[in-house]
C-alpha cells in the first residue's frame, strides 16, 4: 500500500514561502513538525545516515513526515521533532524532507540562517 501525499502545515509552509520569497516562513513549522529521519544503525546514539545533496558536494539527512514515504529506504528510523533535528544535525548537514508527491530540501546556508533566528530569539 502507497502512502497518500497529503498537504501538511510543514509543506504549506514551504509552498508560501517560494510564493513570498520569504525563508522564514518555514521555520516555525519545522520546528513543530514530527518527523523521521533515516538513521545508519540500531544503537542508542543516533547515527545519521547521510546521502549527497541535490548539491553533489554536500551532505544531507533525509526525513519524512510520514514514515511510508521512507519505506523504499533500506535503512531504520527514528521520530525526531523538527526542532530536535535542527538542533541535532551538524552545521554542514543538509536536510531533505520527503513528501510522498517529491520533497523540499533545506541547504545549510538556510539552515544557519534559521539557527541565527532563533539565536536572537532566545
Amino acid at each position: 500500500m502507497t502512502a497518500t501525499p497529503a498537504s501538511t502545515p510543514l509543506k504549506n509552509a514551504f509552498q508560501q514561502s517560494r510564493a513570498e520569497n520569504n525563508i522564514e516562513l518555514i521555520l516555525p513549522e519545522l520546528l513543530a513538525a514530527q518527523l523521521h529521519v533515516v538513521i545508519g544503525g540500531q544503537s542508542e546514539q543516533i547515527d545519521l545516515f547521510l546521502v549527497p545533496s541535490p548539491n553533489p558536494e554536500r551532505r544531507c539527512v533525509t526525513v519524512a513526515e510520514d514514515p511510508a514515504f521512507l519505506a523504499g529506504i533500506a535503512f531504520p528510523n527514528i521520530p525526531v521533532t523538527g526542532a530536535q533535528l535542527l538542533a541535532s544535525i551538524p552545521a554542514e548537514i543538509e536536510i531533505v524532507i520527503l513528501h510522498g508527491d517529491g520533497a523540499n530540501y533545506l541547504t545549510r546556508e538556510q539552515l544557519a540562517w534559521f539557527r541565527a533566528m532563533l539565536a536572537q530569539n532566545a
